[in-house]
C-alpha cells in the first residue's frame, strides 16, 4: 500500500466505487457528495476548490501553490479509482474573476491556471470549459475544477 492510499476510503457501489480522501471527509459528511466515483470505465470527480481562506489577497505564487494542491488531489483521486491524469477527457473550471481574495486580474488568473495545468497535463490536452461564476463554496473560493476520465477496467 502506498502511503497516501491509507488516507483514502473506498466505498464499493453497484457500478464501481466512491473514493473519499481524509481531507474532504468533513465536507462530504456535511454536503453529502462523492469526491470521486468510478462508474464502469468512467471516473467522475466532483469539483475541487482552490481557495484563499484569508481576507488578505493571495499573490500569484500563493495561487500557484493552491492550484498545485488541487491538481495533486485530482491525481490522487484518479489513482485511487484506477485512473491517471492521462485518462482525463474533460476538465471543467468555474472561476470567480475579480475576487478581493486574489491579487490578479482575469488575464493573470487564467495565465497562472494555464501554467499550472501544463505541469500536470501534456498534449494532447483534455477537452476543457472555463466558466465565470459569482461565488464558490467555501468562502474565498477562487476556482473549482472538476474532471471526467475514461479509464477502461481490465477484462
Amino acid at each position: 500500500m502506498k502511503p497516501f492510499e491509507a488516507t483514502i476510503t473506498a466505498v464499493p457501489t453497484r457500478t464501481g466505487e466512491v473514493v473519499i480522501p481524509v481531507e474532504l471527509r468533513a465536507d462530504v459528511d456535511q454536503f453529502h457528495y462523492a469526491p470521486a466515483r468510478r462508474a464502469g470505465d468512467f471516473v467522475y470527480l466532483s469539483g475541487i476548490v482552490a481557495a484563499n481562506g484569508e481576507t488578505k489577497p493571495m499573490n500569484a505564487e500563493g495561487f500557484r501553490l493552491e492550484l498545485r494542491r488541487v491538481f495533486t488531489l485530482i491525481a490522487r483521486l484518479l489513482h485511487a479509482c484506477g485512473a491517471r491524469l492521462e485518462d482525463v477527457v474533460e476538465l471543467q473550471m468555474f472561476h470567480v474573476f475579480g475576487s478581493d481574495r486574489l491579487a490578479l486580474d482575469k488575464a493573470g488568473q487564467l495565465a497562472v491556471i494555464a501554467a499550472v495545468r501544463d505541469e500536470f497535463f501534456a498534449a494532447p490536452y483534455p477537452a476543457a470549459v472555463e466558466l465565470a461564476v459569482a461565488e464558490l463554496n467555501p468562502d474565498g473560493g477562487l476556482v473549482e475544477i472538476k474532471a471526467t476520465a475514461f479509464a477502461p477496467l481490465p477484462g
